[in-house]
């Protein structure tokens, strides 16, 4: 991979622009700007850094309206919440993932068995949660709008049984200190972050209250609904005002934890049935339906054989996933064109009148 110091050099482009009724291509340093949608995919969204980093190097280095999906809501959220390409992978490679199994006393098999039957997940999650919110310094999504971008994230609801786009649906739900419907602004990315990761079983699932029934509501990983929900920023009443790119994720080993999936099967076969089906679903939905227009603006990025809980990851394989993801955004750019966009609706970019000297 290229190092850091590289990759800030301005990298000239092509785009399509109108001149006396005719489009024609012209080299522009200014056109970095576009939006971006993350898959989820647990320790494997590592790769999602080395994509963009590639991206990076060709150009695209500010997007502006980003969204994501359990580890993608994660990128999504250091992206909205200021942090560069580069400056990720030097957090990745820092990162204690280890320390996110936070399973307590007795490890996953005595802790973590103990937090299932009486939490409903081995881990308890707050381990990430308050290494994340201390890696952003507990910005909200007020302070996301400031810096003039826009961040979302999808978690499911499986009492309310509805998929949530947050934060748009988050006056749905009681702020646990006021009793009021949650305020947007004030909402820390972190939690919601929090919700959209909450893989069943591996983490405990958030527990907040619905407003309209003032009952409790379960939130888990939006994986469940739409794991790569790249037409989230899409709109049928005009042409975008810039590309939106997905990064995709495929391959990797189950999700089920090492050495947990034969003694489940034995001991608590639901719950390895629910893993199965939970990476079933995370996998099949988003494939199944992807269309040409999502195909024509999607980045596929292989997880090299990593698992979605493998957070004992080595070094190696963290290298093997960024260079994975650069190889991957090199590839798709060298076959990417501005004019062949055109977004789930069928709305092509419009390009923009720049003189031509």
């Amino acid at each position: 991979m290229l190092p850091i110091a590289a990759r800030s050099a301005t990298v000239r482009r092509l785009r399509p622009v109108k001149t006396s009724g005719q489009e024609e291509l012209v080299a522009v340093a200014e056109l970095h700007q576009a939006d971006a949608v993350f898959q989820g995919g647990g320790v494997k969204g590592i790769a999602l850094v080395g994509a963009l980093l590639a991206f990076a190097d060709q150009g695209w280095t500010e997007w502006v309206s980003v969204a994501g999906t359990s580890a993608g809501s994660i990128v999504a959220g250091f992206l909205g919440c200021g942090y560069a390409p580069a400056d990720l992978e030097k957090i990745l490679r820092t990162t204690p993932y280890a320390e996110f199994e936070d399973f307590g006393p007795g490890g996953k098999f005595v802790g973590g068995g103990i937090n299932l039957v009486g939490h409903h997940g081995l881990a308890h999650g707050e381990a990430f949660h308050e290494w994340f919110a201390d890696m952003i310094e507990n910005q909200t999504f007020g302070d996301v709008a400031k810096r003039g971008k826009t961040l979302k994230m999808i978690a499911a609801d499986i009492t309310q049984k509805e998929m949530l786009v947050l934060p748009d649906d988050l006056p749905n739900y009681l702020d646990p200190k006021t009793k009021q419907p949650i305020v947007i602004d004030t909402f820390k990315v972190a939690d919601a972050v929090r919700m959209s990761m909450s893989i069943p079983f591996f983490f405990q699932p958030v527990e907040v209250t619905h407003a309209a029934s003032g009952k409790s509501s379960t939130i888990v990983d939006g994986g469940m609904l739409s794991n790569f929900p790249v037409w989230l920023f899409d709109v049928d009443d005009r042409a975008p005002e810039r590309p939106t790119f997905g990064f995709r994720l495929y391959g990797g080993k189950s999700m089920t934890p090492g050495g947990l999936h034969s003694m489940m099967q034995r001991v608590a076969w639901p719950v390895a049935f629910g893993w199965d089906m939970f990476g079933t679903a995370m996998e099949a939905w988003d494939k199944r339906f992807m269309s040409h227009s999502t195909r024509v603006r999607t980045c596929p990025i292989s997880a090299e054989g990593v698992g979605t809980v493998d957070f004992n990851i080595s070094d190696a394989d963290q290298t093997k996933l960024l260079e994975s993801g650069e190889r991957a955004g090199q590839d798709f750019l060298a076959g990417f064109r501005l004019e062949d966009y055109f977004n789930t609706y069928g709305k092509k970019l419009e390009p923009a009148p720049v003189a031509v000297s």
